[in-house]
């Protein structure tokens, strides 16, 4: 119970210090993303491999130097799964960020994840929702659509102003957009995957247990959450070497002043991502929708106010970005729709205990 807070508090506090640490990251040393992404990933490994192993294994005869992991519940193919599809998330939300993509803007539209659940769960999961539930999808929808149409007139005005072709920039900008989208569409997915991962991994350890067949082992296993986190960021780092050439660069072309940026980005992710995964395993999807909106919220405060945003925006921008965010807000908060089977499952119920 008590890891409850503590993963709130990780993810409403090392997310926004994360999110600053970025804006710094692009402002003084452009065009670092994808190596900043490689040190996320490595931080992360080095640090959550205590989680997951024990250093003083007495009975391997060793010093403290000896690596021993502890017993593993997830299954491999799940843990190849989790890995590759959190790499590939990762590195296409960072890299949006160089194709005119802003950080309220980020923060606003990976607010829509709300509006994709409730689809998922209407058409795939046979869910209702109330008339406030739609109400604040609707919201949360229209304020990304003007939010979008808003910024594409101002490339477009950016673009005239600079003497850039006007297809060009709305090319980028396009794309930026549709990997944005497609990012949080992927998130939405891969939050689902994860529910049933830890689903099943809890639901084979409970057969094993009836059958008799549990491993006697000295070591008991790590958290789910921790092992998730450890294997989906080791697995990943051989991936970031695809494109090696590119990696090499942008290391080289860190300016000396952003080393200290780079390296607390790197321990407020691990802050921030542990608390995720902290969340997704032991609390229900409504606290870490709830954590995660408010972690937004706080995301384009801190933007606007601190790094003058604000300045530059327009009444429609003012209105379409607080509507949404406003909504995305609201939304964990409103009540629940009951499923229209059971207000005819309990009279039945009721009459036959009564027959």
């Amino acid at each position: 119970m008590s890891k409850r807070p503590l993963a709130i508090c990780g993810v409403l506090g090392g997310c926004q210090a994360n999110v600053f640490l970025l804006k710094l990251i692009i402002v003084r040393s452009p065009n670092t993303l994808y190596a900043m992404t490689f040190v996320q990933y490595v931080v992360v490994s080095l640090l959550s491999i205590f989680l997951v192993s024990n250093f003083f294994d007495s009975s391997r005869g060793g010093g403290w130097l000896r690596i021993r992991l502890r017993p593993m519940r997830i299954l491999t193919s799940h843990k190849l799964i989790l890995a590759s599809s959190s790499w590939l998330m990762s590195v296409s939300s960072n890299l949006v960020f160089g194709l005119y993509i802003s950080v309220p803007l980020h923060a606003t539209f990976r607010s829509s994840s709300l509006l994709l659940n409730m689809l998922a769960g209407y058409f795939f999961l046979e869910k209702r929702y109330t008339r406030s539930q739609v109400l604040c999808a609707t919201a949360i929808s229209g304020g990304l659509i003007a939010l979008a149409m808003e910024k594409s007139r101002k490339v477009q005005n950016l673009n005239a102003e600079n003497g850039m072709k006007t297809s060009e920039g709305n090319l980028w900008w396009f794309l930026g957009l549709t990997v944005l989208a497609c990012t949080t569409a992927f998130s939405t997915g891969l939050g689902i995957f994860q529910e049933y991962m830890y689903a099943a991994a809890r639901r084979r350890e409970e057969e094993t247990k009836k059958r008799g067949e549990s491993v006697q082992s000295s070591l008991s296993p790590p958290p789910m959450w921790a092992e998730a986190l450890f294997f989906s960021h080791i697995i990943s780092i051989p991936l970031f070497f695809l494109q090696s050439g590119r990696l090499f660069r942008e290391f080289a072309s860190i300016s000396s002043d952003s080393y200290m940026h780079f390296a607390l980005n790197a321990l407020t992710q691990y802050v921030c991502i542990t608390g995720v995964y902290i969340l997704n395993d032991k609390t229900s999807a409504f606290t870490l929708i709830l954590t995660l909106t408010l972690r937004k919220l706080c995301t384009f405060s801190l933007s606007v106010a601190y790094f003058g945003h604000y300045r530059h925006f327009t009444m429609m921008e003012w209105v379409a970005m607080v509507t949404a965010l406003a909504a995305g807000a609201l939304y964990p908060l409103l009540p629940k729709a009951h499923p229209p089977s059971n207000l005819c499952v309990k009279p039945t119920e009721k009459g036959s205990k009564e027959r």
